[in-house]
């Protein structure tokens, strides 16, 4: 046998397992709404509501995330955190309260944060109101 052969073989069964690897799914809670005080001014704010950080799901196979995430999270869980974001948007004027709430959902890490801190970024015209005491937090 070849001597190059042998290590040339563990190498790939090492580097099987990590190309199957699972992707780590992560998610965090997210709505919106805008206060329309006077159109024809454009005197409107965009409201958005978020959780207070991305939540790690657990490993899934590649686009397996959304299933993943969706039976993690029981009937309990999203009634709380429906319940904590239509506190807050009860007292935004103009703003009604949300019926569901559904997670963002995320292949990895760095896209949920990313995602999550372009929506936390506050702008003209733009508040944004971070939901803390969510049942993970």
């Amino acid at each position: 046998m070849n001597p190059f052969a042998m290590p040339l073989l563990a190498v790939l069964m090492l580097a099987g397992p990590l190309a199957a690897r699972a992707d780590q799914c992560h998610y965090f809670w997210a709505t919106d709404c805008f206060e329309i005080r006077d159109a024809r001014s454009r005197d409107i704010t965009h409201h958005v509501l978020l959780s207070s950080r991305a939540y790690d799901a657990g490993p899934a196979e590649a686009g397996q995330c959304p299933a993943l995430v969706s039976d993690s999270l029981d009937e309990a869980h999203r009634e709380e955190v429906l319940k904590r974001f239509n506190k807050v948007l009860r007292k935004l004027d103009g703003c009604a309260e949300a019926t569901t709430l559904n997670p963002r959902v995320f292949p990895d890490g760095a896209s949920a944060t990313a995602e999550w801190r372009r929506l936390q970024t506050e702008r003209t015209f733009k508040q944004t109101h971070i939901i803390k005491r969510l049942p993970r937090d």
